[in-house]
């Protein structure tokens, strides 16, 4: 007796039937009892249990907009991905591709900072967020103790080595002696990844060196610094850049003491269980954001420069020196590590993060693109760029 006439699939039916990828179904299976049959290695299913099971996981209201809130920083180089997507619309093209009848309401949440973004992802008000890597590890110790909220790490965005992309700048006139120019505050934004690296920068000067530090958002640190209102600021990029294009400060320390500055994409948990097809659609929107800033540069900076009013030569110093890759590796994980345990004395270093690989792996997948071996890739950044 055939299996068509026992109302069975194989695993590449049932893939074309359900329109989603192999590694989709899988995940399914194990975390969502999707139905299936096993005889020896033979995976089939019964297209009937599949119609039932669908129906019973499917969104109910189908003229009801499901509302996704993704908070970003315009202001942060290393997340200009988010930023791209808006403008270009491609997270809501791969939504169309996940859930052709069903209508959504996209909300772009612009922050300051990050911590911000932390207190509307708890508030249950952001559901997506690019964050940098000291608001990353702080949703990780919130989790440890919000009963309601546990945050998990979905990809990477923008990287840069040995803290490149966080600089120390001084008024144009600024003297060199630390005596000097401590005299003055020095100004960032509090509880971000800059504030950590100036934090790591003051303690190595020694217990003799302790200037006032002051919170300024870029944009006030930067006009502080034309001013010489301020003795020196901790930026991140785009900033520095701006201030050599403009000339109206000097870069001290191109490389702020401190590990590799990571930024990326963090959910919540119980949020993402709800919500796999979105999370798969926006991180299939990250990655192909990342082969445009990668591929077509130019093309990226057009776009960024005229929504930030940034110079184009501006936008493409920076994104050139970027490294674009929604990859996560072990070495990742580990700056997290120690940025987390230099900085919180709740850390517990026995507790890692929680990371979720399947949504990215699903991303990769229905993308066509090769599938990783090991979701999290081991040891250092690859020299090939990979997602």
């Amino acid at each position: 007796m055939s299996s068509n006439r026992l109302n069975l699939m194989d695993m590449q039916l049932a893939i074309n039937y359900l329109g989603v990828s192999r590694s989709t179904i899988d995940r399914w299976r194990k975390d969502k009892h999707l139905p299936f049959i096993k005889i020896g290695k033979e995976i089939l299913f019964d297209k009937n249990e599949l119609d039932d099971w669908v129906h019973a996981h499917s969104i109910k209201k189908q003229n009801v907009k499901t509302t996704v809130t993704i908070g970003y920083q315009s202001g942060t180089a290393h997340m200009w991905t988010a930023l791209l997507m808006k403008e270009l619309k491609y997270f809501e093209e791969e939504l169309y591709v996940h859930f052709p009848s069903q209508p959504f309401s996209i909300n772009w949440c612009n922050a300051y900072s990050g911590l911000e973004l932390v207190e509307l992802m708890i508030k249950g008000e952001v559901q997506i967020a690019s964050l940098g890597d000291y608001p990353m590890a702080i949703c990780n110790e919130l989790s440890k103790v919000l009963p309601n909220f546990n945050s998990v790490i979905l990809a990477f965005d923008g990287k840069t080595r040995n803290g490149s992309g966080i600089s120390f700048v001084t008024p144009k006139e600024a003297k060199i002696h630390l005596e000097e120019l401590f005299q003055a505050p020095i100004s960032t934004v509090t509880n971000s990844s800059a504030h950590i690296r100036l934090r790591s920068f003051i303690a190595a000067l020694g217990e003799e060196v302790q200037p006032k530090v002051i919170h300024q958002q870029m944009r006030e640190s930067m006009e502080s610094i034309a001013q010489q209102r301020i003795g020196g600021s901790v930026m991140w990029e785009p900033y520095p850049s701006l201030i050599r294009y403009y000339e109206t400060g000097k870069i001290l320390v191109d490389e702020v003491k401190g590990e590799d500055y990571l930024t990326g994409i963090v959910s919540e948990n119980s949020w993402l269980r709800n919500h796999e097809g979105v999370t798969i659609s926006y991180l299939k929107a990250h990655i192909r954001i990342h082969q445009l800033i990668r591929n077509n540069p130019e093309k990226a900076a057009r776009i960024l420069s005229t929504c930030t009013k940034i110079p184009f030569k501006v936008v493409m110093q920076v994104i050139s020196k970027v490294y674009w890759d929604s990859t996560i590796y072990s070495r990742d994980l580990e700056t997290l590590k120690k940025i987390s345990s230099s900085t919180m004395t709740c850390m517990d270093d026995g507790s890692p993060f929680l990371v979720r690989t399947e949504y990215l792996q699903s991303a990769i997948d229905e993308l066509n693109l090769p599938l990783l071996q090991q979701p999290i890739v081991q040891g250092d950044w690859s020299t090939d760029f990979l997602y």
